[in-house]
């Protein structure tokens, strides 16, 4: 026997073995404690799951225990226990793989990576080494043979454990955005001393299947002056206004100024599926020759998987901003709440600048500890902080011409 296998056989002898059953059994059922408490509807699946592996661990513990006391043997001969050998051990560290290979890819797909961050990846490292050991020795050995029981638990929880994490990783983000219908109107009042008094009415309703947290409503009503009627675009107008990667409403009309704001929905705030949400506002504005308003509405929407923190002052506020608001995402499994690198959503309303002529709101999301100030790292996106996380920014616009 070469060297490599004997010092293989030495790592897996049954005397060290058994404590990684402990160490699974510990890790598995107290993160599947937490998660009951933490978790909120799929996610309560994979804590059952975890729990199971736990208790198959234990037993599996309970059974080599009981093996080594019948039949002591020297530490020379205890190369040749062979964990594969019994079923228990077998189903633990199969059902085990799943579960274990998450950290990783939730650590790797984000940005930042800490001192707590890789203590939990060495210890899921440790304990992935011994359950994909022990899985192969199970598949490569002839004297491993499963019972029907263990043999439905080895097929069974793994599967679980491999189409929970796909329903949740990537079948719901990409089928369960958030998913709204707004409508804004503004209607004249009457007419007296050169103003006209105006009533603008938005109404946002969720039309998805999830529910969607609210992290920034904000409408916005601007006045701009309007351009001949017989004045045609150049060429060159109307190739700049196309090949813009992002909308500025730049459309030859000027403008003149923020006449009416206001928040829609609390930042924070729910819509259920099929919730439906309107509001209405008064405004004055002078009447002038070619000129119009526009009513524009400014959503940041998030599906809920995990309650929101309080929102809290931007610290250190964006420069020349209205105003900034922030709050850490929940997270819905201990996990993800250790290496997710603190998920948090920011929400800026910004007023007009150079390459956008009216006021707007932005949503960052950055780590917890993100400091723009130190840092030179660039703005990650949300799916490089939680891609467990599916946002949105709907933005609508709707104009009413003013007649004098």
């Amino acid at each position: 026997m070469d060297a490599i296998t004997r010092v293989f056989f030495w790592v897996m002898d049954l005397r060290r073995f058994r404590y990684v059953l402990l160490a699974d059994f510990v890790v598995f059922t107290s993160t599947a404690f937490v998660d009951f408490w933490l978790a909120e509807g799929e996610q309560a699946v994979t804590s059952l799951l975890r729990l199971a592996i736990g208790f198959i661990n234990l037993a599996a513990w309970v059974e080599i225990r009981r093996h080594l006391l019948s039949k002591p043997q020297s530490y020379r001969q205890a190369w040749q226990f062979r964990p594969w050998e019994f079923e228990s051990a077998v189903a633990g560290q199969a059902s085990a793989i799943p579960v274990l290979l998450a950290p990783f890819w939730i650590e790797f797909s984000g940005n930042f990576h800490d001192p707590v961050d890789v203590g939990v990846l060495i210890i899921a490292g440790y304990l992935l080494f011994y359950a994909a050991a022990v899985s192969m020795g199970a598949i490569v050995s002839h004297k491993s043979s499963l019972g029907v029981m263990w043999g439905v638990v080895v097929a069974l929880l793994p599967f679980v454990g491999i189409t929970q994490f796909w329903y949740a990783a990537i079948y719901k983000p990409t089928h369960e955005r958030p998913r709204v219908n707004t409508v804004g109107e503004m209607e004249l009042v009457r007419r007296h001393d050169g103003l006209s008094e105006m009533l603008g009415t938005v109404a946002v309703e969720n039309v998805g299947e999830a529910e969607i947290d609210v992290l920034g409503a904000v409408y916005t009503v601007t006045v701009h002056d309007m351009g001949p009627s017989d004045r045609t675009l150049s060429d060159a107008r109307v190739r700049e206004a196309l090949e813009k990667h992002r909308a500025t409403w730049d459309d030859e009309s000027k403008f003149r100024g923020l006449i009416k704001t206001g928040r829609l929905i609390r930042n924070g705030g729910h819509l259920t599926p099929g919730q439906k949400f309107k509001t209405s506002f008064a405004f004055d504005v002078k009447n002038r020759p070619a000129k119009k308003l526009r009513l524009t509405v400014f959503l940041a929407l998030a599906n809920n998987v995990g309650d929101l923190k309080k929102f809290t002052e931007c610290c250190p506020k964006p420069n020349n901003s209205y105003s900034c608001f922030q709050t850490k995402l929940g997270s819905p499994t201990i996990i993800r709440h250790v290496l997710g690198d603190g998920p948090t959503a920011r929400i800026s309303f910004f007023p007009p600048s150079k390459g956008v002529h009216v006021p707007y709101l932005r949503t960052d999301f950055l780590p917890l500890d993100w400091n723009e100030t130190i840092r030179d790292d660039p703005r990650p996106g949300v799916n490089a902080i939680d891609p467990f996380r599916t946002s949105r920014g709907v933005t609508s616009s709707f104009e009413y011409r003013l007649d004098p």
